[in-house]
């Protein structure tokens, strides 16, 4: 009888371990520091998750070495589903490319759980700019010399405006800067003829009429800023780069609790209150699998690692 019993315990308890994850506080992990857009949005999330759960879920910021200190932190934690890792493309798809080695494999070290959400990027001119549309630009650009700032080398928004130059025959010349309002400023003084920056960052001086909006990158029109066409509409046939952003894990959770943080994740994306919450942060709220993330790193790879190359970029 006890041999029985001790069977149909043994039986039982996989099941029962599988159904109660959660059963303690999670721990998230962000390469951004406090106050930015990803950490606001994550916190955001990590609240409505611990709702869902009944457990704390605890945002840890890790920032520096271009997301090589989280990362690493992230691929060290046990693969029990209880650390997460909020990741920027950039650390998977541009970093390994960029540095002489790394203390992990990102391929092989990591597992993606959920592609949280896209960041759309906006090209920005003065209000008072003679470059009045995308066209202009692309045409300006082959009759005189423009420069077009952004953030630094080696940046989702540098290789995003490489990307951007090459298919639509664009020269310019690039100049890096260490924030939007550096840029921004630098626009409005007259030492740049175009900007790349993220809508979040450029929206209240668009609204103001400091500045105006050529183009968005995103696939439709953005809805924090619906007047501004996309650069499908501006004659760049299907092209829309966006950089993610994606929950991922150690390699080796178990599937079952894979697919429980990814449908949480898409649930809570759902929310008009958490929608509306990431369109001020200037994101697109996704939801999509963890397959869906695997390809679409897969596919970013494919492209940023022979584009670096080329670029000869190497980060410090």
């Amino acid at each position: 009888m006890f041999k029985r019993l001790a069977i149909a315990l043994a039986l039982l308890l996989p099941a029962a371990a599988g159904a109660a994850y959660p059963d303690k506080p999670v721990k998230i992990i962000v390469s951004n520091p406090p106050g930015g857009p990803v950490d606001v949005m994550l916190r955001v999330l990590a609240s409505k998750l611990s709702a869902a759960w009944g457990q704390p879920v605890v945002v840890e910021n890790k920032p520096g070495a271009s997301g090589i200190i989280s990362t690493g932190a992230l691929v060290k934690s046990a693969p029990d589903g209880y650390t997460l890792g909020m990741v920027v493309a950039s650390s998977v798809t541009i970093v390994p490319f960029a540095v002489d080695s790394l203390p992990f494999d990102p391929q092989k070290d990591l597992q993606p759980v959920a592609l949280v959400a896209r960041t759309p990027f906006i090209f920005i001119v003065p209000s008072d700019s003679p470059i009045k549309t995308w066209q202009d630009f692309v045409r300006e650009s082959k009759t005189r010399s423009l420069a077009v700032g952004s953030f630094s080398i080696g940046t989702a928004f540098h290789l995003v405006w490489e990307q951007t130059a090459r298919r639509a025959g664009i020269k310019a010349l690039y100049i890096p800067s260490s924030s939007s309002g550096k840029t921004q400023n630098d626009l409005i003084g007259g030492q740049l003829d175009v900007g790349l920056d993220a809508p979040s960052s450029s929206k209240g001086l668009i609204d103001s009429g400091r500045l105006r909006a050529l183009a968005i990158t995103s696939p439709t029109r953005f809805a924090g800023l619906p007047d501004t066409p996309t650069l499908r509409e501006s004659g760049m046939g299907d092209y829309a780069p966006q950089p993610w952003i994606g929950l991922m894990a150690p390699a080796g959770v178990p599937a079952e609790r894979v697919a429980r943080i990814q449908q949480s994740v898409a649930d809570i994306l759902k929310q008009p209150a958490m929608k509306a919450q990431m369109e001020t942060l200037g994101m697109i709220p996704i939801g999509g699998s963890a397959q869906e993330l695997a390809d679409t790193i897969a596919a970013d790879r494919a492209e940023m690692g022979p584009l670096i190359k080329e670029l000869g970029i190497k980060l410090q």
